[in-house]
Parts: structure tokens; sequence; C-alpha cells
């Protein structure tokens, strides 16, 4: 494999400041300065006028040059444009300046609709509206503040290089709700003056492609998994916990066992020059980061804190220095009160500096499973008929009387989406629709093996399920944790994706039940109408949902999920005629995996699944909406980071 060289660390510092002035529209330029070290990007854009859309209660903003919307709950939504620079890792901003004219202001009949907070399930207690944040519809001010804000990023890019990304969010139009009126862009430029890092050479006395870090007792069973990676020319260490505690290779440093295992990552990518990390061991024996992103706190979706591998590929901020997750040192992660709206209380980078991936193991048994699987696959795969299948599985997530107008299926808009980018694949589309989703067309379908399955809909850790049309009440297409082992699959399992809360739970287990009762006594097994006690809804069982689908023998090769309640947007709130749930959230993140396998021809399984992460952080506003940010941190990647998609030719 091909090394890069590794850039010395520095720090960033930025200043704004505003001035007049004016040029051409939608070019990016680059001024070098023969004097200095210091380099100029100009980018520019000009915009068309604003188009208003109407109707019974709110007003809609479309602008032909915007990228997206700002869908922050209960703020108006607004176009965005979000633009991403590469710029060599370490690199300083030292100045950006930014020069703008702006069209007449517009008076609106209608305030502009508000967003609507993301929907994990479905209730009867749901709300059903849009709701106004009057910290914002009261002011008599432009919303937002700034026609512009940016975010500086570091992590792998493409060509696993590290990099400083600058993000750039241009706000083209911004409202004043209490006058009714729109005031928007003509024009923006953008001046970003910046300082590259000096470039060191780094020699390594040895080098790796990927470490994998196990419970000891696992080291000689993966022994024959390192051996075919070599073979295949991914340099391969193997690496005990209980190692990386004692400081065998490094010395040891941290606050706890999760902070020591990613100073390990960080210093086996500075000396060994690592991309890949596998961790083999369930959540407690190579032990998981929790996230305390909270969300719905007190009410029905409440969540304080889950698991997340993101902590252990996040190793860096923009400008090199080590990235803790706990920036005010009070040992909570990744920490964002709920329901405050002001940025999270620790800044988090969110992009992979390294391709993390688990294999949950709980058993020797299962992680020789795993060693056959990966090693099998990678070299059979490759041309046969059965990885030339696709199934998708999908059916009315939600009801429509909390769409807003629409009736849209949102499974099936989302898989249907998943198999336009995919047209060289054989579509088997099962869908409540269609009335052929049932347990047996689903194990059918996936015993005659297939490259690539997705399911979409409603989830736990321990069953997947959807809905038909219209019929709420009862589920269609239930697949439990229990039925995996009826597959017959085995050497044609595919990348499985999975839309549903909490399916990649990875910290679920038998215990639960204990602490579910000590918490919520008899009410932990409550059922009535509306809702199940946390018994029946995720907390019992003994490995999550996700993970059994890759651990048995037939099944899957890998799989992606969300360890927490997930997120999806819900009918045509931005009246654009495409459905929300594939423009956001869950549904964006799932199908922006098949985007780039396909037309980006990103084949390897971590690169393919962390490119996701990345785009949606120079795509979504993470560090001012919570949901966007929990997207990233609950999703799990069980399987090789460093698998070939397909297997090896």
């Amino acid at each position: 494999m091909k090394k890069r060289g590794f850039i010395v660390i520095i720090s960033i510092l930025a200043t704004l400041s505003m001035v007049v002035g004016s040029i051409q529209a939608g070019t990016i330029q680059k001024i070098i300065s023969p004097a200095s070290s210091l380099q100029t990007k100009t980018m520019t854009y000009q915009f068309s006028q604003p188009s208003l859309q109407g109707n019974d209660l709110y007003a809609t903003i479309h602008l032909a040059e915007a990228t997206g919307y700002r869908t922050i709950a209960g703020e108006p939504i607004l176009p965005i444009v979000m633009k991403t620079i590469e710029l060599p890792f370490g690199t300083t901003i030292k100045d950006m300046r930014c020069s703008f004219t702006s069209q007449p202001p517009v008076q609106l009949n209608q305030k502009i609709t508000p967003a609507v907070q993301p929907v994990p399930f479905i209730t009867e207690d749901l709300i059903r509206q849009p709701s106004e944040n009057p910290e914002i519809y009261t002011h008599n001010q432009l919303f937002p503040e700034t026609w512009y804000s940016y975010r500086l990023t570091g992590g792998l890019n493409k060509q696993n290089i590290l990099t400083t990304f600058l993000t750039i969010q241009i706000n083209p139009v911004r409202y004043n709700p209490a006058s009714y009126m729109i005031q928007s862009l003509d024009r923006i430029t953008i001046d970003i003056t910046y300082e590259p890092a000096s470039p060191s050479s780094s020699s390594f006395t040895e080098e790796y492609d990927m470490i994998i870090i196990c419970k000891d007792s696992y080291a000689k069973t993966l022994e024959p998994l390192v051996t075919h990676k070599n073979t295949h020319g991914i340099q391969t260490k193997l690496i005990a916990v209980s190692d990386i505690y004692s400081g065998t290779y490094f010395p040891a440093e941290g606050r706890d066992k999760p902070e020591q295992i990613k100073y390990f990552i960080k210093n086996a990518k500075e000396t060994w020059n690592i991309t890949y990390v596998m961790l083999v061991g369930n959540y407690a024996q190579v032990p998981t980061r929790y996230a305390s992103l909270e969300t719905d706190t007190g009410g029905l979706y409440e969540e304080l804190k889950f698991v997340s591998d993101l902590y252990y590929a996040d190793l860096y901020t923009s400008n090199g220095s080590f990235c803790s997750w706990d920036t005010d040192n009070d040992g909570l992660y990744a920490e964002w009160p709920y329901p405050e709206s002001h940025p999270a209380e620790d800044i988090v980078d969110l992009v992979p500096d390294v391709h993390v991936a688990r294999l949950a193991c709980m058993f020797k048994s299962e992680v020789k499973t795993m060693v056959d699987k990966i090693i099998t696959y990678e070299n059979t795969a490759a041309g046969t008929n059965w990885f030339k299948r696709m199934v998708v599985i999908g059916g009315d997530t939600f009801d429509k009387s909390i769409e807003g107008g629409t009736d849209y299926n949102e499974g099936e808009e989302a898989t249907a989406k998943a198999l336009d980018y995919m047209p060289q694949f054989i579509p088997i589309k099962l869908w409540a629709s269609l009335g052929n989703l049932s347990l047996n067309t689903i194990q059918d379908e996936i015993s005659k093996g297939c490259g690539f399955l997705y399911f979409c809909g409603h989830g736990s850790p321990k069953s997947w399920a959807t809905h038909n049309n219209g019929d709420y009440r009862n589920w269609t297409g239930m697949y439990k944790n229990t039925d995996m082992r009826n597959l017959t699959n085995t050497n044609m399992p595919p990348i499985m994706i999975v839309g549903g809360c909490h399916n990649s739970e990875l910290d679920t287990a038998p215990k639960n039940l204990l602490l579910g009762f000590l918490k919520e006594k008899f009410n932990y097994f409550r059922v009535n109408e509306t809702w199940l006690g946390s018994y029946f809804k995720y907390n019992y069982a003994l490995e999550c949902w996700s993970w059994v689908f890759v651990k048995v023998k037939g099944g899957a090769i890998a799989s992606t999920g969300s360890s927490g309640f997930g997120g999806v947007n819900i009918g045509d709130h931005n009246h654009d005629g495409i459905p929300d749930c594939t423009q956001g959230l869950d549904g964006w993140f799932e199908l922006e995996l098949f985007r780039l396998y396909n037309q980006q021809n990103i084949t390897v399984l971590g690169q393919t699944y962390d490119q996701v992460l990345t785009n949606y952080v120079h795509t979504f506003p993470v560090d001012t909406s919570r949901y966007d940010a929990k997207i990233l941190e609950t999703h799990i990647l069980l399987g090789d980071p460093s698998l070939q998609i397909g297997g090896y030719q």
C-alpha cells in the first residue's frame, strides 16, 4: 500500500472581518504571495432572486444555487450553500474577508415555515405541526445573524491523506420574522488568507496499513486473518489490549481505558503510519466510549448517552492537536445538554483520521467465524452472480397525519433512491406496498446471496420492522435476531445497511434487564396502546441486531446502523418536490454510502463509510444542530475496515 507522510502539528488562529467590494461569480481563485508563504483563496458566488411558495399557514423560500436547507427544529427553513476547501494539514487561517452586494428587501405576507423536529418513532403523542422557536420568531432582526460562518476540521480526504478542511456555510437569504421581510444576496466574495504548515519528512522504522486491537485471548485466532491481509498488501499488526494498558509499544497515557486506546491509535498513526483500525471484542472487552449528546430529556425519546466508536477514529482537531471529545474536562464526552440550543459544551471534530470498524465478538468461536468469512469473501466474491443482486426492504415508516400534507412511504422512497444509485445491480424490492414483504420473503431473498442489503424502517437491538400504509398498530416484515440463524447464504454475505433506532446498540446485554428494572420498577414491563416499556422497546437482548446479522455463518459480511435513537425528516416541508426523508439525517447518511461506492468508486469498506461521515460534516451544520451531530456519533460500522467490497479480482 502506498504510504503518506505525516504532517507536523501546528496551531490555527482565525479572525473574521468585513469589507465592501464586488467581483465575478462562481469562481475560486488561488494567489501565492512571492514575498511570503501566505496564500489566498477567493470564493465567489452570485445568486438569483429567491422564489416564494405559500401554503395555508406558511411560506417557503427556494434558491436555485442552494446546496441544502437550514432545518434546525423550530427555526425558519432557509436555503444554504456549503463549500469545503481542502488545505494542507495544520494550515493556519490568517484572515478572512467578505465583500457582498445584496438584493432589494422583499416583504412577505406569511411567516417562513419552521423546521420540524426529526422523528425517530411514531406514537399518538407525536407533535404533528411545526413549532416556532419564539426566541427567533418574535425578534426584530435578521436571522441568521451573519451572511456566512465557517468551521475547521481535520481528517482523511478521499486519497487517505490527512487534511485540514475549511467548510464555509453561506446564508444567502436572511429573514426578519417581526417585520415579515427577507434580505438576500446578489453576490458574495470571501477572501481566505492562510499559511500552509511546513511539510516535514517522516521516517518510520516500521510501517503498517492496519492494526487489529483485540482481547488478549483472541490474538491467536486472528493470526490467519493477519496473514491473509499481508498477502493482499494490507500490512497488518496485531495488538492485544493488555499491551496498550501496560505500555508495551508506547507509554500508556489517558484518563481511562478508552482514552488509553485512543492515544495508542494516535501514536500508531504517527509512528507506524496506519490507516485502518479493527477493534475485535465486544463493548466491554475493547471498551466503548459513551457520548453524552442528549435528546428529548424528560420526554418520550429521552436519550442521555449512547456508545460511539467514532470516538476512536476522530484523533485530531483541524490543527493536529488531540481531539479528546471532552474539551471542558468534566468526564462527560461529546457533551451537549438538552434542550439548550447553544453549541455543544464539548467541541468535537467528527471527521475520521483513521478508518475504524469493530468485530463485536463475545467468544472465540465468533472470532473464528469472522476470520473465515472475511478471508472467503475477499478471495471468492469477485465476479459472482450473487454479488450482483441488491435486496431492499421497506414500507411506510410514518403516518401521513404527521407529514404535513404528503403521504410518502418513507422506507420505499429511500430504498428506491438507493437502487437509483446502483443501476448495475439486479434490484429485489421487498416493499409493503407490493404485498411481498414478509419474514419468509426476507429469508428467501437473502439466502440467495446479494452484494448489498438495505433495511429502512423501525428498529431495536433485537428486531426490525415497518408498516403498511395506513396501518400503524401492526408491524410488517418483522425480522428478529433469532431469525438470522436460519439464513442459508453461507459464503454469499452482503454489506448490510439498516435504517432504524438502536439496531446497532453495541452495549446491549442481559445486564440491562436488571438495570432497567432497578430504574423503572414494574413500568419497565409496561404495555399500552401507544408505547411499550423499555423491556419491549430495546434493552433486553444478548447482542444487538446488526452484530448478530454479521456474526452468523450466513448473514452479512459487515453492517452499519445506529446505536441510539435515529432521526428521519418527514414530509416535504421545504416544498421542493423531493421527500425530506432522503435529504437529511439517517436517510441521507444511508444513501450516501451507495452513491460513494458506485459513483465515486470508493470500494474499501472503511474508506467508503468514513467518506460518508466526512461528507455529512461538510454538508450539514453539525456544530449547531444536535440531531445532525447525533447521526454521526450514533452510527457504528461492524466489520473489517480494510474489506475490499466485492472481493479481490
